[in-house]
């Protein structure tokens, strides 16, 4: 809460009004559809890695989540002021950089978060503060790369960034699987911090890349929207990840093995978002990367 309220008074002092805003109607319908069909997809993905509830249930929570969000996009796409303007996806770099290919490499990147601790404790007996005080560094790698962001898709570009970037980085989600109870803590230690760092290059080139093409009177739409896509792939994220866990442990206490596994196939799920990223071409972005022109630097 500080942070958010310390952001919101540099944000209305510091961000420059450009036009007077102009008051819309609220989109109550689709704050239903939207509100209820993601509540109703969380519950059913929390009941499935959990399966503290029938199959049937489970089953209807989520066939009633995808029918109410299908009904909800239909809303959207029809209404004049909806809550979310799914027209924005038909911007190239924002719907490759945040659906066809940032989609997959949130849900595979997100779910290290969940898992790695787990494995931790469960895989390796670790009590959870042991656990957080080797997987907090991937934060300190985050922080720092984002000061050398700037420069790195200045002299690269958005498109070689990530296409470089995601096999390596999915690699490492795939890697997580050969660490052993025995491994040295500095490598441990070491390949975490590695991981932050990979992790926040891709981070911050989708996300600058996903508003790169949007226009000033669409930046409000599509902050609702970009905020509501990446929850919901978090949310997908983590709820594959556990109801995966689940099925490979298959009622017993889960193994280091079934960790093992399920890096291998979040890696995977991480290496596919390349397939939309190939798509992107170098000037694709660079008037916010400025790659191809000399970046002031004063």
């Amino acid at each position: 809460m500080p942070f958010a309220l310390a952001a919101a008074v540099l944000a209305a002092s510091l961000f420059p009004t450009v036009t007077k805003p102009v008051r819309t109607p609220f989109d109550f319908p689709g704050f239903l559809l939207v509100g209820s069909g993601m509540v109703l997809l969380v519950f059913g993905m929390d009941s499935l890695a959990a399966k503290d509830a029938a199959g049937s249930m489970i089953a209807a929570e989520l066939t009633l989540a995808i029918v109410i969000l299908t009904l909800a996009s239909f809303h959207c796409l029809r209404a004049c002021n909806p809550l979310l303007d799914l027209k924005l996806l038909r911007i190239r770099t924002f719907r490759i950089s945040f659906l066809t290919g940032g989609g997959l490499d949130t849900i595979g990147l997100s779910s290290v978060v969940f898992l790695l601790p787990l494995m931790f404790q469960l895989g390796f007996g670790m009590s959870a503060v042991q656990a957080g005080s080797l997987t907090f560094v991937a934060a300190i790698g985050s922080l720092i790369m984002r000061v050398f962001m700037p420069r790195l898709l200045n002299r690269f570009g958005f498109r070689r960034v990530l296409v470089v970037n995601t096999p390596i980085v999915a690699a490492m989600v795939a890697g997580f699987a050969l660490i052993e109870a025995t491994t040295p803590v500095w490598i441990v230690l070491a390949y975490i911090f590695a991981f932050g760092v990979l992790r926040s290059a891709q981070w911050a080139s989708t996300g600058n890349l996903a508003y790169s093409d949007i226009a000033p009177d669409q930046l409000a739409r599509f902050s609702a929207l970009y905020y509501i896509l990446w929850q919901l792939g978090v949310a997908i994220s983590v709820g594959l990840a556990a109801a995966l866990l689940s099925f490979l442990a298959g009622g017993r206490p889960a193994v280091t093995n079934d960790f093992r596994i399920l890096f291998v196939v979040e890696g995977v799920i991480t290496l596919c978002a390349l397939i939309a990223y190939l798509r992107l071409t170098p000037q694709d972005g660079a008037h916010v990367s400025g790659h191809g022109a000399q970046m002031n630097v004063e």
